[in-house]
């Protein structure tokens, strides 16, 4: 952390704008590059200081090369997983306890929002803006896109559907969901593999973990998490932990609902290292989750 406080700082304190751009894409770069080293960190605790730290440097850099479309799309990554691990997850510790969640979710919201504010300049360029796109519209100009844009569509996409989940009671929002699962579905067509098939999972959680009077589709669901599923390969225990959050719990299947969870209890800790912040989470969140099992399930 200090090295790269150290570096960023020499960066902007450069007296040429065109070396201080050059040298900020040689910090991202390398921030990427050792990206794997915090994706495999286990200790959320640890995980979170670093992280928080990090994004504001990154966020200065930004503002002395506001073109940088990497480091755009390596700040909404930033967000939307400090946004999903630390904070919404704290509002569920909250509300585990009996105590009011609001606020963080509230925050949490924000953050996703501000994730998918880093790529909305990308994205316009390519799509216009999509907030205001009729559906049809965006579901033609999506057509155009191709596999290097697979990355911004997908985060673009998780935090737009993730701060849409945070505001339910919010009518103009849910009313873009059908533009998020265009997104998503594109980002299937183009490279479905994705970050452990996401694609496949948001389409799992969406039909999963509403009524059909919602749309919801518990078919649909179970499909999508069995692709999910083939893609995390049973390392990605995040996969196995919604699909025992959403389907399990909505189709009232008690043993599937058991067996994913404990899966991921029992999974050794080093079971996939380069995914070992996500599975400490998922660990963290299955052993809340089991905890409920009995307010979850009729009684038969």
């Amino acid at each position: 952390m200090r090295q790269l406080f150290l570096l960023v700082m020499i960066t902007l304190l450069m007296p040429s704008c065109s070396l201080r751009k050059l040298a900020i894409r040689e910090v991202v770069l390398a921030m990427e590059e050792s990206r794997q080293s915090f994706e495999g960190e286990s200790d959320l605790r640890l995980a979170e200081s670093a992280l928080s730290g990090n994004l504001k440097l990154l966020e200065a850099l930004l503002m002395q090369d506001p073109d940088n479309e990497r480091l755009r799309l390596f700040l909404a990554q930033g967000y939307a997983g400090y946004a999903l691990a630390f904070v919404e997850d704290l509002a569920e510790e909250q509300e585990f306890r009996g105590e009011e969640g609001k606020s963080e979710r509230e925050r949490a919201r924000k953050f996703y929002r501000r994730a998918r504010q880093f790529l909305e300049t990308t994205l316009e360029k390519r799509l216009g803006k999509l907030e205001e796109m009729p559906l049809e519209e965006l579901r033609l100009a999506l057509t155009k896109t191709k596999a290097q844009d697979v990355p911004y569509l997908f985060w673009y996409a998780f935090s737009w559907g993730s701060e849409i989940n945070l505001s339910r009671d919010d009518l103009r929002n849910l009313m873009q969901l059908p533009k998020v699962e265009l997104l998503m579905a594109r980002v299937k067509e183009l490279e479905e593999s994705y970050f452990y098939g996401g694609a496949y999972l948001f389409e799992g959680i969406y039909y999963g973990s509403r009524g059909e009077t919602l749309g919801g589709d518990l078919e649909r669901s179970q499909r999508a998490f069995q692709k999910a599923l083939q893609y995390a390969r049973g390392k990605f225990l995040m996969t196995q932990y919604y699909y025992a959050a959403t389907y399990c719990v909505f189709a009232q299947e008690k043993g599937c609902f058991e067996d994913n969870l404990k899966n991921i209890l029992e999974a050794p800790e080093d079971l996939f290292p380069p995914q070992g912040l996500a599975n400490a989470l998922a660990r963290k969140k299955a052993q809340r989750l089991w905890e409920k099992r009995k307010e979850l399930f009729l009684e038969n």
